[in-house]
């Protein structure tokens, strides 16, 4: 008896976030890390041992925050076959480290630039992509502006580049259903969890769902 690829897996999507702006995504059998970055790391917000499969690793771009060499390597020593998926500026990098990279994406995960924003000490800000997984989930890296619809979207709430005002006064404007917030590792708990109040408030009106989520905690969206 033939069966049909699309029942054998949920499109129920599950996301769970783990410090700052990292992100694990499964979808259709597929497990996806999105920017796993130095402070998650050195956090252990993530265990990757307990992971039994992991199809790609999709980083926006090179600061360490998203992209943390020694962890990749890690990652790429318990799964060999783990796709990288990054921009050409983030994946010269890791080529120079020894590591396989794909700068066009593939068929469940897809790139489009988006500038990073300015940083006060910085005259050229480095290459930055949104990564777009299933057609439903969008992470934004680093940047604020031009933002494409999507049903879910992780998007910074603060930064050294950008205030809590901003962050919220440009979410307003994001075509979403879902908004995760990510880019959080710089404030106390206390705090966040303060403002992840205000920022679901703020957004209702917009019809944007705020979720307050805490690491390690996982959220499924249909």
């Amino acid at each position: 008896m033939e069966i049909v690829e699309s029942r054998l897996y949920t499109r129920t999507m599950k996301v769970s976030k783990h410090i700052h702006s990292c992100l694990l995504v499964e979808e259709q059998g597929k497990t996806v890390l999105v920017d796993p970055g130095k402070y998650s790391y050195e956090s252990k917000a993530l265990d990757i041992e307990r992971l039994s499969s992991l199809d790609a690793i999709a980083i926006t771009h090179e600061h360490s925050d998203h992209m943390y060499i020694p962890w990749i390597k890690e990652v790429v020593a318990k799964f060999p076959n783990v796709e990288i998926i990054t921009n050409s500026s983030a994946g010269k990098i890791l080529q120079e480290q020894g590591l396989q990279v794909n700068t066009a994406g593939n068929k469940f995960i897809k790139m489009s630039p988006l500038p990073h924003e300015k940083v006060f000490d910085t005259t050229s800000p480095v290459e930055n992509v949104s990564v777009t997984l299933f057609g439903k989930m969008t992470s934004v890296g680093d940047s604020f502006s031009s933002i494409q619809p999507a049903d879910i979207v992780a998007f910074p709430v603060v930064a050294p580049w950008g205030s809590a005002t901003q962050a919220m006064l440009h979410a307003s404007k994001v075509k979403t259903k879902v908004m995760i917030p990510i880019h959080d590792y710089h404030w106390k708990d206390e705090y966040r969890k303060e403002f992840y109040v205000r920022f679901r408030e703020y957004l209702k009106p917009f019809g944007i769902d705020f979720k307050a989520v805490e690491t390690g905690e996982v959220i499924e969206v249909d």
